[in-house]
């Protein structure tokens, strides 16, 4: 019997072996079909709202507001299980949705990829799950070679994100999988829009899409959290969330960890923002919450995939325990912000052919900045590859170091494994990439590498949510639910981005409701005082790590340049960092499922 737990849920078909199935599944039944064989089964019905009208039926798990009545009204209009795209595109928040019309049903996840949808054939059934460690157990499935090597590159662009175990599928974020008898048929509902609203049309309806999704977390009396750095990003966030608090009698608390360094300016910020702000202003001192890389090496089980986050984690867990002290439930960040409100360099590729006229004032401040020679930039903008010739050249340049001063326009960041990786973990990636028959979210390079981006966030934020759940306020992204991305994508590329002005697109919508003064900022934390101090610190995390290395026993690390790369200083914000972060996340998946195996949360 296979317990669930946590916010772990099962969706079966209508068959004889789905009903086998979930009689392997110790949970609670939250739909039935109307044959009475269970549909939906899950740990517990918290966090859950479901209806029933008819022969439909509809769920919704995790954050959504809406209620059973007008969930009810929803599964009344359901004709087949394609009518479910309206129910998806009307509700605000981060949630699996679950349909059943008839015998048949339909389960998908969000569009932005916080919350996915992993699926696998066991026992002659297709069960489905947001937790790939359900259909992993049921299957006893064993870790997929190849797609962990696929994970120690330093960016990971989605299309590589596979499922790290054998015979187990994930739904592409924006599709729906339908399941029956007969197997899984996947259905896409949600595509990126076309950049063609104008700023000023945009803008509002980016301001109104946040605010939802704000108001989507703070129940009347509650206690809201919200981190509030000082940066562009946090900062509306906390001007919605004191908004909505105010409207329902809530209390919101925000949250400043203060930086040792004199020269950051987050503080400054912070301060300015917080004397326009009602509710309790909590500041934490650095020593008053773990460094960065502290514990490292504690193994973490029940994530689905390494996350690049775990540097951070003790921090992140000490902070959210602190303001779930205070009471909060849900702590609001920025996270996401710079990949829904900042552009790639990429755009610059699609403005020569979508706004011509408008590329030479971008470029211009680019080549500044940057010191991109004119030929190279001419170079980069006459490239025509698509997609998958784009992947497929990455191959040939995985240990390749990246170039200084020379514009990159491709499709995604450019493919770049870690110095201390082996061949034989160059050769399981270029197989992946070879295997790979990917389409762009968009034919433009901009939003098909936004996109890209937000749902590569999106993975280790859930993650994140998830763990600091556990101990006290779980952290929420707003700007990373569906209504938010899209508004966000649908504004035109020149006007998302303007020489000289740091997020044109946040100000502007922002501007109604927050004050001049803490619209002003052009500048972004830098961390590199944290870096270092983090690592002289708990240097011994790596090592301990580093200590029976699996990613060297799996022949993907090489021991030697394992070792230099975690005893010397990493160059600031340079690939030493990611390359750190890689390790940490992969080695620390390793140790916790080496710990804690999926398969034994089974027994006979």
């Amino acid at each position: 019997m296979r317990e669930l737990s946590g916010e772990e849920f099962a969706v079966l078909p209508d068959s004889a072996a789905g009903e086998a199935l979930a009689g392997t599944l110790n949970g609670v039944v939250i739909l039935g079909y109307a044959s009475g064989r269970p549909c939906l089964l899950a740990a517990s019905t918290g966090g859950i709202v479901h209806a029933e009208a008819g022969q439909a039926r509809l769920a919704v798990i995790g954050t959504c507001p809406v209620t059973a009545g007008r969930l009810r009204r929803m599964a009344a209009r359901l004709t087949c299980l394609a009518d479910a795209d309206a129910v998806a595109a009307a509700l605000p928040g981060s949630f699996h949705l679950v349909a059943v019309v008839g015998g048949r049903v339909r389960v998908q996840g969000t569009a932005s990829g916080t919350r996915r949808v992993y699926y696998a054939r066991a026992g002659g059934a297709v069960v489905a799950s947001g937790r790939a460690a359900v259909p992993a157990a049921l299957t006893r499935a064993s870790v997929d070679q190849r797609a962990l090597a696929a994970r120690l590159l330093m960016i990971v662009p989605p299309v590589l994100a596979e499922p790290l175990w054998e015979g187990v599928a994930v739904v592409p974020p924006g599709e729906a999988a339908h399941i029956d008898d007969g197997g899984v048929r996947l259905r896409p509902w949600w595509r990126a829009p076309e950049p063609e609203v104008p700023l000023e049309e945009g803008a509002p309806a980016v301001r109104a899409a946040l605010e939802e999704a704000v108001a989507a977390r703070i129940g009347t009396g509650s206690v809201v959290a919200a981190d509030l750095s000082g940066g562009l990003d946090s900062t509306p966030v906390s001007f919605l969330a004191a908004a909505t608090a105010g409207e329902r009698s809530a209390k919101l608390i925000t949250f400043v960890l203060a930086v040792d360094d004199p020269e950051h300016d987050d503080p400054a910020w912070a301060e300015r923002a917080r004397a326009h702000l009602p509710g309790e202003h909590e500041v934490a001192r650095p020593d008053d919450v773990p460094r960065w890389f502290a514990d490292a090496a504690r193994a973490v089980p029940g994530l689905d995939e390494p996350t690049r986050w775990l540097r951070a984690l003790a921090r992140e867990l000490a902070s959210s325990a602190l303001l779930g002290g205070r009471g909060a439930a849900v702590r609001l960040t920025g996270h996401g912000g710079d990949e829904v409100t900042l552009l790639p360099d990429c755009y610059l590729h699609d403005l020569a052919r979508r706004h011509p006229a408008a590329l030479w004032p971008h470029l211009r401040e680019q080549r500044s900045r940057a010191r991109w020679p004119l030929r190279a930039c001419v170079r980069a903008l006459a490239d025509r590859r698509p997609y998958a010739a784009w992947l497929a050249d990455q191959a040939a340049t995985l240990g390749a170091p990246l170039p200084r001063f020379l514009p990159d326009f491709g499709w995604e960041q450019p493919l770049r494994l870690p110095g201390w990786t082996t061949e034989a973990a160059a050769d399981a990636v270029r197989e992946a990439l070879a295997g790979c028959s990917a389409e762009p979210y968009s034919p433009l390079r901009a939003q098909h590498q936004s996109l890209s981006s937000v749902r590569s966030i999106a993975a280790a934020v859930d993650g994140v949510r998830v763990l600091t759940g556990r101990v006290g306020a779980a952290v929420h992204a707003p700007y990373l639910d569906d209504h938010v991305v899209a508004a966000c994508l649908a504004v035109r590329l020149d006007e998302r981005a303007a020489p000289g002005a740091y997020k044109p697109l946040t100000r502007a919508a922002m501007r109604p409701v927050m004050p001049a003064e803490c619209l002003g900022r052009s500048t972004k934390g830098e961390f590199s005082a944290d870096i270092y101090q983090g690592l002289r610190r708990h240097r011994d995390q790596l090592l301990a790590l580093l200590d029976g290395s699996l990613l060297v026993e799996r022949g993907l690390a090489d021991a030697a340049a394992l070792r230099r790369a975690c005893v010397r200083t990493p160059a600031e914000g340079g690939p030493g960092v990611l390359a750190l972060d890689v390790f940490i996340a992969a080695e620390n998946w390793l140790r916790a499922l080496a710990a804690h195996p999926v398969q034994e949360e089974s027994c006979a």
